[in-house]
Parts: C-alpha cells; structure tokens; sequence
C-alpha cells in the first residue's frame, strides 16, 4: 500500500513539473527594464526600455502606462535589437503609475512584469518643483498686466517666426525634405484597396506583414504606408497612428520609391 501511495505521489509530481515547464516554454521576453525615462511627473509618457525577447513581431508586445485615471497602450519604435523607444499622448499625473509589460503566447495576453514609472525621489522632486514655481507667482497690478498684453501683441509675430524655426518639423514634412529630389508620385494609394487594420497594431507591425507580401523591407513598406496615408497620423508623426483611421493601399510607384531598403532605414531612422 506505501509502495502505490509512493508511485502515485511520484507521478503527480513529474506531472505538475512537466505542466509548469510547459507554461514558461513559450515565454519569450527574458528581461526588460527601463532603460533612460525623458519625461516627469505631469508629462506625457517617454522612455527608452531594454529588451530581450525572441519576438520578431513588435505586435506580440504590449506597453501599457496604467494609472488613476485609466490605461494607454504605448506606442512602439525599436531603437536596436535589444532596446525600444516607448511614447504616448495622454500627460502620466498619477505618482503611483506603472508600466505594464505583456506578451502574447498561447493564445492569450501574458504579464511579464509590472515596473514603478517614479522613484521616491522624483515624485518628491515633482511635487517641490510645482510648489516652487507657485509660490514664485506674485500678482500683477492691472496697469502692468495691460502693458504686458500690448507688448505680447507687439512682439507676436517675431516671436512666431522665432518658435517655428526652432521647432522640429513633423515626420511628414522631414519625409518630404528627404525625398524631394526622387521622381515625384502622383497616385499614393490603390483604389478599392485597404489594409488590414483594426486600430490595436504598430505601424511596424503592419509594415512587417505586408512587407511579406510587397516583397520590400520592413522599412520601405512603413514608409509607403505613412506617406500614402498623411491622414491617419497625429500631427503628422510617424509615431502617431490613430485607431480610427483606414489605411489605404500604396500605389505600386509608391512602393518602388521605397523598394531599396538601405535608403528606406536612412530615410526612417532621420523621421
């Protein structure tokens, strides 16, 4: 009788080792950790993260800023093998905000790992220097807030030129300076043809699926898709693809602009 009961416990172990190896077999991100944060408390989220992961397809990675007032799914733009560049749009005010790493296996989303977007010491940081900069408010009188408004209107158009010189352009305006001198296209996009889209992809995940079948680089095809889509992105960024948008096939001229993929990785990597 100790002899079955031995066997039997045996087995159910082997069993559980064998299941729980196979759960893990799948995971495919072996570390990832916040590289540089460029931005603060009240700002909208930036940061660069390192990555070690077998996943060739950036869709199978999820980033998600989660705080008090809701979740943002970030955008993604590799940087090299190993490290990512992370953006979104809405400002990070919760001082206990998080990021959220998942992946995609079996069938399902997974949490790889929760991280702390402050520190102690930055959120103290923060909050004193939002405390310094109102204690240093002194009130105006009406007679030098007036005079401040005359000048303001006075000096505004100077001050416009100045600012948009020193402004980046967007990536539309960057793409076109780039290729100025290639052969102009005139048909951007394919008629009756639209791309797979459901408003939750990268633009590099869409522009590795269809750089399959395009038979392009990955970085040629993200190019054809942005420049035959100048609607679809906020502010004209290539980081800004909305989730409400069709993106409508390139034109076959447009593809070839963009068929040498060395020139498409320079053009990218300048946007």
């Amino acid at each position: 009788m100790t002899r079955i009961i031995q066997i039997a416990v045996f087995s159910f172990l082997m069993i559980s080792v064998q299941f729980l190896g196979a759960s893990f077999a799948h995971a495919q991100i072996s570390h990832v950790s916040i590289n540089q944060q460029l931005f603060g408390l009240g700002d909208y989220p930036k940061l660069r993260v390192n990555i070690v992961s077998g996943h060739e397809n950036l869709d199978k990675m999820q980033f998600i800023v989660r705080q008090s007032s809701g979740d943002e799914r970030l955008m993604v733009k590799p940087i090299n093998n190993f490290m990512l560049l992370l953006t979104g749009v809405d400002d990070v005010v919760d001082p206990s905000a998080q990021l959220i790493v998942k992946e995609y296996r079996v069938n399902q989303w997974h949490l790889v790992k929760t991280l702390p977007l402050f520190s102690d010491e930055q959120i103290a940081k923060g909050i004193s220097d939002k405390t310094k900069a109102k204690s240093e408010l002194k009130p105006e009188s009406k007679s030098k807030t007036k005079q401040k408004q005359v000048e303001q209107k006075a000096e505004f158009k100077s001050d416009v030129v100045v600012s948009t010189k020193k402004a980046k352009p967007a990536s539309a305006v960057l793409l076109a300076m780039q290729t100025s001198n290639d052969s102009k296209v005139v048909d951007l996009t394919e008629d009756n043809c639209v791309l797979e889209y459901g408003g939750n992809q990268t633009l590099w995940g869409i522009g590795t699926q269809y750089s399959q079948e395009w038979e392009m680089g990955t970085y040629g095809a993200i190019l054809a898709i942005f420049e035959a889509n100048p609607k679809a992105f906020n502010k004209g960024e290539i980081s800004g693809l909305r989730a409400d948008v069709i993106l409508h096939c390139p034109s076959v001229s447009l593809k070839e602009k963009y068929r040498d993929n060395r020139t498409a990785k320079r053009i990218y990597e300048k946007l």
